[in-house]
């Protein structure tokens, strides 16, 4: 598989309902229609697949060490003009859930040894996390290239630390306010829902 590029969402635990999964699907599915499932997903259908993810969630579900891959959270892919594969899966960690979108890096960035993303694809990615921050109940939203670290847990970030932005975050006001230490080369915008957006312009095009 090549190095993925990943938008990190999560959402605290008390944002669970009965019908969380559908919902989410249904908001993200009117922005990327749905493909087929993936991976251990792949003979299943949207409703099965709906109905595994939800109760695992419920379950506060994580893998085993040993476990095997069949037991997990199902995967799915979703239709894109302008990515060759875009993926979801979730996960439970700490007491939130989590939502991972992947991109393979030579889709987004300019070139893979290179770590710049290209601007087309850049204000496709921006305007879905602003999309998706308004639509749904995230508490944050982070980005990641496949060997930079991976997303920053949620409490350290509440602590102050700041969250993963290759190339862009959304953290509400409340928990931007105690962020220390912010790169000189982020740029700060205002987002919908009481959101701040930033942008590392040291990794664009």
């Amino acid at each position: 598989m090549p190095p993925y590029f990943s938008i990190e969402l999560t959402f605290p635990y008390r944002s669970l309902t009965s019908s969380f999964v559908r919902d989410f699907y249904s908001t993200l599915f009117s922005k990327y229609p749905y493909k087929s499932g993936f991976w251990n997903s792949k003979s299943n259908t949207i409703e099965e697949i709906i109905k595994w993810n939800q109760q695992l969630l419920e379950n506060k579900f994580v893998l085993g060490f040993d476990e095997h891959v069949k037991n997990n959270y199902k995967q799915i892919l979703l239709m894109s003009d302008t990515f060759s594969e875009l993926r979801h899966f979730w996960s439970y960690s700490r007491n939130e859930i989590r939502g991972t979108i992947l991109i393979p890096e030579f889709d987004v960035l300019v070139d893979e040894d290179v770590w710049k993303f290209s601007g087309k694809c850049f204000d496709e990615i921006k305007d879905f996390c602003e999309w998706i921050w308004v639509k749904s109940s995230i508490e944050t939203l982070q980005s990641c290239l496949e060997m930079d670290g991976g997303p920053i847990n949620t409490d350290k970030i509440k602590a102050g630390i700041q969250p993963s932005t290759n190339p862009i975050s959304i953290v509400d006001k409340k928990i931007f306010k105690n962020l220390k230490g912010i790169k000189e080369s982020i740029v700060i915008e205002t987002a919908e829902k009481n959101g701040v957006m930033m942008i590392d312009q040291r990794l664009l095009e």
